[in-house]
């Protein structure tokens, strides 16, 4: 299966470009934005040109096993904004994860990008009857956005990930097709 190129009203998701580096690092130093995700604040560009470099070693759609990452891209700037992944964890279950720049923040644009991703992982991939996402507990944003999804919380996971040497609580939500 190759990796589409989605559309939604105002974003343009495809792969990842070299020449998105500068836009990634822009999102990605924020400190408020590496809160509410699973990796560092990119203290440089090295940073995220590895980053770029992990995607492109790690995108995959090989026989049995897919795993997209998409720039989400503004369509009217052309600025990567953020990012959203797909992968099938089983196969007949998929997961998508996502992060946005926080100027980006309560525009519902996740919201969209995932809805999109939901869509496309429903009809797209063979034998796929599940979607799961999960999120830092605290971050009420990211659980809106599952919810907002049709997604129901199926349990919060105590002291579950270690993320920057914190250990933190996880909420798991999902959604049957």
């Amino acid at each position: 299966m190759q990796q589409p190129i989605l559309h939604t009203d105002r974003l343009i998701f495809e792969p990842f470009n070299p020449s998105d580096v500068q836009d990634i690092f822009s999102y990605a130093k924020d400190v408020e934005v590496a809160k509410m995700v699973t990796w560092p604040a990119h203290q440089s560009l090295e940073d995220s040109q590895n980053v770029l470099k992990w995607i492109e070693q790690t995108t995959s759609n090989q026989q049995g096993r897919i795993f997209f990452v998409w720039a989400l891209r503004d369509k009217i700037t052309n600025k990567v904004i953020g990012s959203i992944d797909f992968k099938n964890v089983f196969p007949h279950a998929g997961q998508i994860d996502y992060a946005l720049g926080k100027s980006e923040w309560n525009r519902g644009l996740v919201t969209e990008a995932a809805n999109a991703v939901k869509n496309w992982a429903f009809e797209s991939v063979p034998n796929l009857v599940r979607l799961q996402a999960f999120c830092i507990a605290e971050n009420v944003g990211s659980r809106k956005v599952m919810e907002k999804l049709g997604m129901h919380l199926e349990g919060t996971k105590r002291k579950s990930m270690a993320i920057k040497g914190q250990i933190v609580d996880t909420a798991h939500y999902a959604i049957i097709k």
